[in-house]
């Protein structure tokens, strides 16, 4: 199996955590689930398979050869059977909103194949990736790719990117109130851009958080886990984390071979 990041150049790197490519993947399981962390994924499946997802609300669904994952508060699974090749942006939160014209809230928990975003770009840039003569081209592929595809600027407005350098760790309320914008005002401007509210992205915050004390931790004690990560008791934590996973921190914890996002059914 070869699985290969690369982070793209300015100003690209201010929207997009990275780009991964992956081949050889054959799991022995059919299904992976994939837990929230606030950002969104955009999807190229270099082969004649097509994406197939499954949906907690929408159930099974099979979107095409590329498909873009909205930003989610809420767990999905996708298919892993067979040793498909994959490329895909990693995008950072609130890092699609220049390459999108819809407004972000709108793709929250949703998958919808990229030519409904982007059009018959997305096909013909798919077809400039195979056309690719290494991984390594791809990436510079898609760097000039996804340039082309900016609806808007690439800046977030100030506000939106005070806030997301601020709510690591502090009150949503407290950060709110430094921005200077009415509390209306600013929800509405960061589901647009995060696709969300600060509040439940504050969730998948300390969320994350949660996974990975868990992974840095050798000797798991439940109670100092959910303090250290900001919840009231370890009752709000478990609630919390069965929200966003589907399972208990225990169960989870079990899991064979689990990536920090990623949990085999």
């Amino acid at each position: 199996m070869l699985i290969l990041t690369f982070v793209p150049i300015p100003p690209l790197s201010m929207f997009v955590d990275y780009f991964w490519y992956m081949e050889g993947y054959n799991s022995f399981h059919t299904w992976e689930r994939t837990l929230p962390d606030g950002s969104a994924d955009a999807i190229f499946v270099l082969q004649d398979e097509s994406v197939r997802l499954l949906d907690r609300k929408a159930g099974q669904m099979e979107p095409g050869h590329s498909v873009l994952c909205g930003p989610h508060s809420d767990y999905y699974a996708i298919d892993t059977t067979g040793e498909a090749t994959v490329i895909g942006i990693h995008f950072k939160p609130g890092g699609t909103r220049p390459f999108l014209k819809e407004p972000l809230q709108e793709l929250l928990n949703s998958h919808v194949p990229l030519d409904a975003v982007w059009g018959a770009k997305a096909g013909s840039l798919r077809e400039e990736l195979l056309g690719a003569q290494s991984p390594e081209g791809m990436f510079r592929v898609m760097e000039r790719g996804l340039l082309s595809f900016a609806f808007r600027p690439l800046t977030i407005h100030p506000a939106v990117r005070y806030a997301l350098n601020n709510l690591p760790g502090r009150h949503v309320m407290e950060v709110v109130d430094r921005i200077g914008l009415s509390h209306r005002a600013f929800n509405q401007m960061f589901k647009e851009t995060v696709g969300m509210t600060p509040k439940v992205y504050s969730r998948i915050l300390r969320f994350q958080h949660a996974l990975d004390c868990i992974a840095r931790s050798e000797n798991i004690v439940w109670t100092d886990i959910a303090l250290s990560c900001g919840y009231y008791d370890q009752a709000h934590f478990i609630k919390d984390f069965q929200s966003f996973s589907g399972i208990n921190p225990g169960d989870y914890l079990a899991v064979p071979g689990r990536h920090r996002n990623h949990i085999a059914l």
